[in-house]
């Protein structure tokens, strides 16, 4: 009798440990490759196959002012070239800050894009003692769509033909008149120049450019300055009156009206413009795909010419010279808020 104990039947129950044998080095090399070669093309093949879906953009101000009418003009362009719709998401309050900070707290995939507003982006946010958000930390630049002047128009019945015969009347009546503001740029904008010409007025802010042209034609205010979307039309049907402009040289839609500096306010000068911006985090090459977009539009064709007729320099940039100029203009105008202490009246 065999007395030594089976042991097949004691092991039959487990699995057998497989056998480790080395790669060969070749197989080694190539299986390292692939996984580069996946890692590597991963961003790639998103940006490739980015969108797939509508692309939604917030507009931080209602209809009728000067950025939903960038937006609204580039609309369509934007959506052949994405190969998706692009749809148009009016946020506005709060001087275009309530729409911007819901695209800063919105997804990082790429589709949901926000307009860079100068005022929004740049000026409003250091107005408050406590900012809803950071343009530089939670955004991404995508690319910069256009600049403008801003014009200043007074409301008819203000018996002033000229700048400095409008100066003269309100220094001689203080606190008489108001002046009304669509945005933290055109708010701020008049601060600064109405401190450095001794006036003193009212402040009523709106809205958007559209509600404040408004507030203008009715004469709830008397004095406001805005882009030319809202400002160009109704200067020409003679509703308003056109003091000055505040780019360096003047507009080629109103070449006779002069500028700040040609009526004895030098260095006075400022030109709005619209951005593109994503929430912080979304993919470089989709931010990529989305610039190149973007600037397809903008470099010709029925969309930049309609922009230049309105008043508008269309302005495309790489994301990293949009990030560059970002950073130059917020630290300009947080600058600017402190020296003439300007707060938010919202």
């Amino acid at each position: 009798m065999n007395l030594q104990p089976c042991r097949s039947k004691l092991v039959s129950s487990q699995p057998a440990s497989p056998v480790r044998r080395p790669m060969p080095a070749a197989m080694a090399v190539s299986a390292a490759l692939l996984t580069l070669t996946v890692l590597f093309a991963g961003p790639a093949a998103a940006a490739n196959a980015f969108p797939q879906k509508p692309v939604r953009i917030i507009v931080p101000f209602p209809p009728g002012g000067g950025t939903d009418f960038v937006t609204r003009v580039i609309q369509q362009p934007l959506s052949e070239q994405l190969g998706q719709p692009v749809l148009i998401d009016n946020r506005g309050g709060a001087q275009g800050v309530v729409g911007t900070q819901i695209g800063a707290r919105s997804a990082n995939d790429g589709y949901t894009l926000v307009i860079a507003e100068i005022g929004a982006t740049a000026i409003a946010p250091p107005m408050s003692p406590k900012p809803p958000f950071d343009a530089i930390r939670d955004f991404v630049p995508v690319g910069m769509l256009v600049e403008q002047p801003y014009l200043m128009s007074i409301h008819p019945s203000v018996p002033a033909k000229t700048l400095g015969e409008f100066v003269n009347l309100v220094q001689a009546n203080p606190g008489k008149y108001n002046f009304g503001s669509g945005n933290a740029t055109a708010h701020v904008a008049q601060e600064v120049f109405y401190a450095a010409a001794k006036l003193k007025m009212t402040h009523i802010p709106y809205r958007g450019s559209g509600p404040s042209m408004a507030a203008l034609l009715a004469n709830e205010v008397q004095v406001i300055f805005s882009g030319p979307t809202a400002a160009l039309p109704q200067i020409k049907a003679g509703k308003v009156r056109p003091l000055g402009v505040t780019s360096p040289k003047r507009s080629s839609e109103l070449p006779d009206i002069p500028t700040m500096g040609e009526l004895g306010y030098k260095g006075f000068e400022i030109r709005g413009w619209y951005g593109l911006m994503a929430p912080a985090g979304t993919p470089r090459p989709v931010v990529m795909r989305l610039n190149e977009a973007v600037n397809k539009v903008l470099s010709g064709g029925p969309a930049a010419q309609t922009l230049k007729d309105r008043g508008f320099d269309p302005t495309p940039m790489s994301p990293d010279e949009f990030g560059k100029y970002l950073r130059a203009e917020v630290a300009r105008w947080a600058k600017a808020v402190r020296q003439y202490d300007v707060k938010s009246t919202d």
